[in-house]
Parts: C-alpha cells; sequence; structure tokens
C-alpha cells in the first residue's frame, strides 16, 4: 500500500464540521495519515470558510465535489436525513465514506448503501464512538469474559437538555429528517446497549413530548428482552433542565455490577465483581476521562482507526462498517413501531417505524 497521506474531503460545513474542525481532524489526535483537498455545502460561504483553515478547494455542487481528482475518502457531516442520498451519490462515484450517524433513516435506504459498498469495493464506516470510550471497552471485555455471570438487567438512561431553538431550524425533530430523541440522541447509547450485552428480542415502548414541541419525541421509555434472557430499561428525554445531567449504562448481572456514567458514557462509576480482586478506585482511574459536553471525545478513536487500516490496506477492518451498525437502526425502527401499534415489537417481524424518514423520497 503507497504511503503518501489520505486524500480526503468534507461534505457538510455546518456545526458538527466546527466540532471535526476543532476537537477531531488534527494531526495531534488522528495522525498525520491524512489530507483534506476539498470541501462542499449547499452554502458557499461555509465551504469557503472550511477550504481556508485547510488550504482546499471549496464547492457548494455535490456533483462537482465528487469529481475532485485523487479523492479517496468523504467525510459526510450533513442533516440526518441527508446521509442517505449523500453516502450513495460518494459510493456510486467509487469514493469511500465515513458517515455521521446515522447511517440512514430508514432500513431499506441503509440495506441499499451496504449493497452499493460491496458492489463498488469501498468503504462505507458510520460513526458510533462510543464504542471505542475506555470505559465501554473495558465494560465490553469483562462480559466477553463472562465476570458478570448471568445477566439480569441493563438500565439506560439519557437526561440532556435541548431547548426550543435546537428544534426550531426546520428539521431537527422532524420524521422526514431527524426523528426524535431515541434516534438523534440516544442512537449512541442504544448501540452501547447491544454492542456490549447482544442482540434485542423483544421491545415494549411509550413516548411523549414533554418541553418542547417538535413531530417526533422528546421522552421515551421502554422495556426491552435481550436474546441472552436479560432484561433492559430505557429512559431518554432531552426535556431534563437546566443542562445535560447525564448518559449511563448500569449492568446487573448474578457475579457483577458495573455503570458507566459521565454525561458521555465516559466514566466508571461502578465496578464491582464476585470473583474481582481489581481495586475499583485503579479501574475507575483508568478507564474514565473528562468530557466537554455529550459529544464526548472518541470520534478521533474512530477516524485515526479508519485512517491507519485504510492506509495499510485492511478495507475489512475499518470500524465501524454499515453492515456492523445497522442492526441498532433496525432496533430503533421497532421502537418506535412499538409505540404506533401499541404492542410488544418482537425484532424477528423486521418492523419499520410508519413516522421515521417517510415524507422525504430523498431523505
Amino acid at each position: 500500500m503507497n504511503k503518501e497521506k489520505i486524500k480526503i474531503g468534507i461534505l457538510g460545513c455546518g456545526r458538527v464540521c466546527e466540532h471535526y474542525i476543532q476537537k477531531i481532524l488534527v494531526p495531534e489526535r488522528v495522525g498525520n495519515l491524512f489530507e483534506v483537498i476539498a470541501v462542499c455545502d449547499i452554502d458557499i460561504r461555509k465551504s469557503t470558510y472550511v477550504a481556508n483553515i485547510f488550504s482546499c478547494k471549496a464547492y457548494n455542487s455535490i456533483e462537482e465535489f465528487v469529481q475532485q481528482k485523487n479523492m479517496e475518502v468523504v467525510v459526510i457531516l450533513t442533516k440526518s436525513g441527508q446521509h442517505y442520498e449523500h453516502s450513495k451519490i460518494c459510493l456510486s462515484n467509487y469514493l469511500n465514506v465515513i458517515v455521521e450517524k446515522p447511517l440512514a433513516l430508514r432500513i431499506d435506504h441503509a440495506q441499499e448503501l451496504i449493497n452499493i459498498s460491496a458492489d463498488t469495493g469501498k468503504f462505507c464506516a458510520s460513526i458510533f464512538q462510543n464504542r471505542l470510550n475506555p470505559a465501554v471497552v473495558a465494560t465490553k471485555n469483562a462480559f466477553e469474559k463472562k465476570r458478570f455471570g448471568n445477566l439480569v438487567s441493563v438500565s439506560v438512561r439519557l437526561r440532556w437538555c435541548r431547548l426550543q431553538e435546537y428544534y426550531n431550524d426546520g428539521w431537527h425533530g422532524t420524521w422526514a429528517q431527524d426523528g426524535g430523541v431515541t434516534n438523534q440522541q440516544a442512537i449512541h447509547h442504544i448501540d452501547a446497549l447491544t454492542w456490549i450485552c447482544g442482540n434485542v428480542k423483544s421491545v415494549s415502548a411509550i413516548s411523549a413530548k414533554r418541553a418542547n414541541e417538535l413531530e417526533a419525541e422528546d421522552t421515551l421509555v421502554a422495556a426491552i428482552q435481550l436474546e441472552n434472557g436479560g432484561l433492559a430499561t430505557l429512559e431518554l428525554t432531552t426535556a431534563a433542565r437546566p443542562k445535560d445531567i447525564e448518559a449511563s449504562i448500569t449492568i446487573t448481572g448474578t457475579k457483577g455490577v458495573v455503570q458507566i456514567g459521565g454525561v458521555a458514557l465516559n466514566k466508571i462509576e461502578l465496578w464491582k465483581f464476585s470473583d474481582s480482586s481489581d481495586n475499583e478506585e485503579e479501574v475507575k482511574s483508568q478507564f474514565s476521562e473528562e468530557v466537554e459536553n455529550g459529544y464526548g471525545i472518541s470520534h478521533y478513536r474512530q477516524l485515526k482507526k479508519i485512517f491507519e487500516t485504510f492506509h495499510n490496506g485492511k478495507i475489512d477492518e475499518v470500524p465501524f462498517l454499515a453492515e456492523n451498525c445497522i442492526h441498532t437502526l433496525k432496533l430503533i425502527h421497532s421502537i418506535y413501531a412499538s409505540g404506533e401499534k401499541g404492542r410488544k415489537i418482537n425484532l424477528s417481524e423486521n418492523l419499520s417505524s410508519s413516522k421515521l424518514g417517510i415524507g422525504n423520497d430523498t431523505e
């Protein structure tokens, strides 16, 4: 594999892009394996601003952007409802794709991206950075070593604050372009639940709008049965005030209990095992980290791994490929379908929400 820098492009130069510029796509964190050679946003002022930072070409047309010479990988940071359309265009033009969550809003669209990726031989990776949080990695390792014994229960709690202005931009909180707290914010924590504890068998959910005016929900609770027999609950809201309070997962087994907390699954808050010679305070110190907000900081860990594996020609090892992420989208659709139909949904039914991603044919 050649040792030249990976030529990347950025599609979408808004709020999320600003976070990438300041905290993620910086050599001190992801290394020197990449070079940004083009950026694109429908607003040429935004793309020009970002282009000046990276000293590269600015576009406001995706059709022209994907023809940029030598570009290998595109990082897609556009609105949630545009991820499918933009990923499809890039993959179809034989460009590798790194797309912020969600991969797509609809299951059939996500599967289509997986199929195009296979047909073109280009990877499509979805951002699920919390899988690489030290606290999550340590807990998953403990689970895989069966230190928990039989899984008893899991509690997932997201208590974040989104004020009305957040939903007044025309797309956040809409069914066609976004979804509510479940798909926009808690998708990471739902993903962490299954990443650590395994697949879901069934779900029962109910949702509400408690503090904000939006099409979708700002609050949802759900009861889940996992395939391994364990039970789980979701308590999700963006109606907490006055600020983001908590993002936590508590796992209880017959031989141990772990709680991952903080505002971004960034701290070990409880670590107790009946077989353990672990020093709990040492574990907390080793696997906890400080973060500024709910974004966390593991984006750079995933980007670094992607760049390293791609640079070394190990595309099959790129984290986290779309085919390894679609199950989270399927679970979210089952959660929404449960609320819509007013009954327990078995994941084997393969149901989709009647609302999420509907009303926008291009997503």
